[in-house]
């Protein structure tokens, strides 16, 4: 079969490997339909994350099961699912606490042996481990292109808001990548009274103003200063860094409002990072992120899309087959693409 395979720093090519077969009764084998190039994805692409050699990439994904181990329950050949990019084994301490993120076993697709070795959707096929957990099937009449993301961008996004959040808060959000974006739509949908998106790409920043944000570009203004002019003084309620970059972690440090919250699904592979810790004693700042626990929200999330209150597929501005690979992911470092979205048939 054709999948998308790291060959090294911003090299990605299209090879033929073997087709995945069902291993362990847990086991489904999915034929992919759609695929998507993630953020994340850069991370091993520009080598901040250093992964090994020919790693197939890819967490974003669906599909029709094709191959059904004999312990799934939950699911049969034939059915139309997505899978979250995250894979946890559902019975360890953390996972029984209702924090699959935090399992002592997670493994995230296409991330390489760091992330638990399993081989990406960025492909014609991909074995799902552990699938009763990790599977939500696809409801009749849900759009595929929106469902595309429950896997992945539109749950981490609602869920850095969502575990975080009282009806009514302001929320800063930095970055106005396709997470950032998705934690904008969903800030709307759950009750924000204000909705603040801080970038410096104007035509990201306009997106924003779709989702009902108020655009702050930091190459004009001081986002603390414009945030502060409307939150009479008090900075954002909730401010959610979907960049996962020290600056942009600095940046939120700046906009959060005392007694406040900073929420992180921007990943970070950094070791350490340099932060302004008396500020945020000062402040009594509470931060939380991690892994995501995508499998927590898929219900909720797939509901609000199904109910027409969240619209991810607004965020599509590509798409290209899989044989286009190399340049679909040279166009997303260069930031010329909000979302690409793969079609592993052509």
């Amino acid at each position: 079969m054709k999948a998308a395979v790291l060959k090294g720093p911003h090299s990605v090519v299209l090879e033929d490997i073997a087709r995945p077969h069902v291993v362990d009764p847990t086991d489904v084998v999915l034929r992919v339909e759609r695929t998507a190039i993630c953020g994340t994805d850069l991370h091993p692409y520009e080598s901040r994350l250093e992964l090994e050699d020919d790693v197939v990439l890819g967490h974003e994904f669906l599909g029709t099961i094709v191959e059904a181990g004999s312990a799934v329950t939950r699911f049969s050949e034939g059915d139309r699912v997505v899978a979250s990019c995250v894979v946890s084994c559902g019975a360890c301490y953390w996972c029984r606490r209702n924090n699959p993120g935090r399992c002592a076993g997670v493994r995230i697709f296409g991330m390489g042996i760091t992330f638990g070795d399993l081989v990406g959707g960025q492909a014609e096929y991909v074995l799902v481990p552990n699938a009763d957990f990790t599977l939500k099937a696809i409801p009749d009449g849900a759009d595929d292109d929106d469902m595309l993301f429950v896997g992945d961008i539109i749950t981490t996004g609602y869920e850095a808001v969502r575990r975080s959040f009282k009806p009514g808060d302001s929320v800063a959000i930095v970055g106005a990548g396709p997470v950032g974006l998705c934690a904008a739509m969903s800030a709307n949908v759950l009750g924000a009274s204000q909705v603040f998106v801080i970038d410096r790409v104007p035509a990201r920043l306009k997106e924003a103003e779709q989702y009902g944000a108020i655009p702050i570009n930091f190459d004009e203004v001081d986002p603390q200063d414009a945030i502060y002019d409307l939150t009479d003084w008090r900075g954002a309620d909730l401010v959610v860094d979907a960049v996962g970059h020290e600056s942009a972690l600095i940046s939120s440090t700046r906009v959060v409002a005392a007694g406040g919250t900073i929420s992180i699904p921007g990943a970070y592979v950094e070791e350490s990072i340099a932060l302004p810790f008396g500020e945020l004693w000062v402040k009594g700042i509470t931060i939380e992120g991690g892994v995501a626990n995508i499998i927590n929200y898929m219900d909720e999330v797939t509901a609000l899309i199904v109910a027409g209150k969240l619209k991810p597929s607004t965020l599509i501005s590509h798409r290209m087959g899989l044989s286009e690979v190399s340049e679909a992911y040279q166009m997303f470092h260069e930031r010329e693409a909000t979302k690409i979205v793969l079609d592993p048939t052509k």
